[in-house]
């Protein structure tokens, strides 16, 4: 829910991987984002799996990634740029979802919401892709929700987040305490299409994974 950025692509070689390493450790460096590095064996085989628990999920085993995790200062979400022997760009959660079995590495996308972000912020991460794929990854695709990579029209990303926060605000009043008390003898299936029905006009939608 919310203006997300989705993004893939594969590096031409491997070898690319130490020069595109070395300028995003810079940029965050000057930046002041924080960053992890993962520097795995790839040429062992992977088995990652994902354990819940009451309070949290957590990624146990070996994924078989190398590359960085980027994060802005004060932002939850963070870029993956992780990458496995094939030199596919993949997320930890991407990687287990191949592993097992149900989704194919070229069509796994990376995504990271910037609906709780400003705009500028969103720009600068669309500047950073952008980046990404003239100087280090030429196969880079991006899919904006914000329709900022295609059109550059700041305006335009400014006021789709603005739709979008006021349908998330009228979902948060529609499932107060209050209103919540007017659905008590509704089933299920009768409140998630009240939720469905403040979205199906303004909501975008996404079917990519993270």
């Amino acid at each position: 829910m919310g203006v997300s950025i989705h993004y893939r692509g594969r590096l031409a070689s491997r070898d690319r991987l130490p020069g595109l390493l070395e300028k995003l450790i810079g940029i965050a460096s000057i930046l002041g984002w924080q960053y992890q590095i993962l520097d795995e064996d790839w040429s062992a085989p992977g088995n990652a799996v994902l354990e819940h628990s009451e309070d949290s999920s957590e990624i146990k085993g070996y994924l078989g990634l190398k590359g960085i995790q980027l994060t802005p200062p004060g932002v939850s979400e963070s870029l993956d740029f992780f990458f496995n022997a094939q030199g596919y760009l993949l997320s930890p959660l991407s990687v287990i979802s191949i592993q097992a079995g149900v989704l194919e590495p070229d069509e796994a996308w990376i995504s990271v919401k910037t609906q709780f972000l400003t705009p500028e912020m969103h720009v600068m991460i669309i500047g950073l892709l952008q980046y990404i794929k003239e100087r280090h990854l030429p196969s880079l695709e991006v899919h904006d929700e914000g329709e900022y990579w295609d059109t550059g029209d700041y305006r335009k990303l400014e006021n789709k987040m603005k739709l979008v926060q006021g349908k998330i605000d009228d979902l948060s009043r529609e499932l107060s305490s209050e209103c919540l008390g007017e659905m008590a003898g509704l089933s299920a299936d009768e409140i998630a299409d009240r939720i469905e029905r403040l979205f199906q006009d303004e909501e975008p939608k996404s079917g990519y994974i993270h």
